[in-house]
């Protein structure tokens, strides 16, 4: 039994490692300079993520997250909160993000 407990403690150590492997990281100070854009659909797209960290690519549809989605509301409602109340913020990102192939919004939390 202990053997099995600890199979599935490295598996699970290696699956978050490799999870957060190719993330990438934007902190935010003050997330009431986020600049964002909501569709009809219920994705969301972050227009100056370059203004916080010059490694992502600039305006206008390089990030995006779907609200429309359980996870996506949860993040989409903690970003506003943020956003009303001035707070910093870490966004975590799939990749770096271009028009042509853009990224989604995976992860927040305090920085």
């Amino acid at each position: 039994m202990k053997s099995l407990f600890g199979i599935i403690l490295i598996a699970c150590i290696l699956l978050s490692s490799k999870a957060n492997a190719g993330t990438q990281w934007v902190n935010i100070n003050d997330a009431s300079h986020l600049k964002w854009q909501i569709t009809s659909n219920g994705t969301v797209w972050f227009r100056n993520i370059k203004d916080f960290n010059s490694a992502h690519n600039g305006c206008c549809y390089s990030y995006k997250l779907d609200a429309t989605t359980a996870g996506g509301k949860v993040l989409w409602t903690t970003l506003l909160a943020k956003i009303s109340s001035s707070k910093g913020i870490s966004l975590g990102f799939t990749g770096i993000g271009t028009n042509e192939a853009p990224q989604t919004l995976v992860y927040v939390g305090e920085h």
